[in-house]
């Protein structure tokens, strides 16, 4: 079952992961490396920029033509 899933799925779990791992060290990465404690209001715009990217990759999967 895992096999059908399609590859953005896989992106996307990769990329939740990644969001919580952010969310626990308090430090988010776009051009920079913002710190929750430093930079809250950059480290929250990224933490949502990249939920937002994670989100797309379930919304609108990639379908394969085969």
């Amino acid at each position: 079952m895992l096999n059908l899933l399609p590859w953005s799925y896989w992106l996307g779990f990769a990329l939740v992961i990644w969001l919580l791992i952010d969310l626990v060290r308090g430090q988010a990465y776009i051009w920079q490396a913002y710190r929750r404690d430093h930079e809250p209001g950059m480290y929250w715009f990224t933490m949502l920029i990249w939920a937002l990217v994670a989100a797309s990759c379930f919304i609108y999967p990639h379908t394969p033509y085969w």
